[in-house]
C-alpha cells in the first residue's frame, strides 16, 4: 500500500497509480467533459497534482483544512449549512453527500475538482464548485485517460 492508499485508507485503481509515478510533478491534460454538445472542443485543461500535493494540507476559510485529495469534505460541509438538501445533483441522478464526502480528488481546474468515487468502483467524476453539482464524465480512470489528451 502506498502513503497515498494508507493518508486514504482505501486501495486506489492500479492505473491511477502508475500514472501518478510517471508524473512525479504533476501534469496537465485537457478533457472534454461535453463531447456531444461541442465535439470541436478541446477540452478543460486540468492540472493533476503529484503524490505530495495530494497529500499536503487545504484550508477553506472559516469550514476548516483536509488534505488536498479529501477536500470534498469541506466542500460539503459548506453545502450542508445551506442546503435542504442531503444530496447533490448529478447526470445520474441524486448523490448523497456522504457518497461525495468519499471522493478521492486527483485532479483541478479553475477551482472545479476531478474525482474518483469509490463507491461507484472508481469512477471518474466532476465535482464543480460554484454549484456543488457533479458530473460522471468516466467508468474508469483508463477510459478518461483514453478519451483525454
Amino acid at each position: 500500500m502506498t502513503k497515498l492508499e494508507e493518508a486514504y485508507q482505501k486501495v486506489l485503481p492500479q492505473t491511477y497509480l502508475i500514472f501518478l509515478s510517471e508524473n512525479p510533478r504533476g501534469t496537465e491534460r485537457a478533457f472534454n467533459e461535453h463531447p456531444d454538445e461541442n465535439p470541436d472542443f478541446e477540452g478543460r485543461y486540468w492540472q493533476f497534482m503529484p503524490g505530495k500535493e495530494l497529500l499536503a494540507h487545504f484550508e477553506m476559510h472559516q469550514v476548516g483544512t483536509s488534505r488536498n485529495f479529501e477536500c470534498l469534505k469541506l466542500y460539503v460541509k459548506n453545502q450542508r449549512e445551506f442546503s435542504i438538501n442531503d444530496w447533490t445533483s448529478s447526470n445520474q441522478g441524486n448523490i448523497p453527500f456522504s457518497r461525495l464526502e468519499n471522493g478521492f480528488v486527483f485532479a483541478e481546474e479553475n477551482g472545479d475538482y476531478l474525482y474518483f468515487d469509490p463507491a461507484d468502483n472508481y469512477t471518474v467524476w466532476i465535482y464543480y464548485h460554484d454549484g456543488g453539482d457533479v458530473l460522471r464524465i468516466a467508468d474508469s480512470f483508463e477510459e478518461f485517460l483514453e478519451r483525454s489528451t
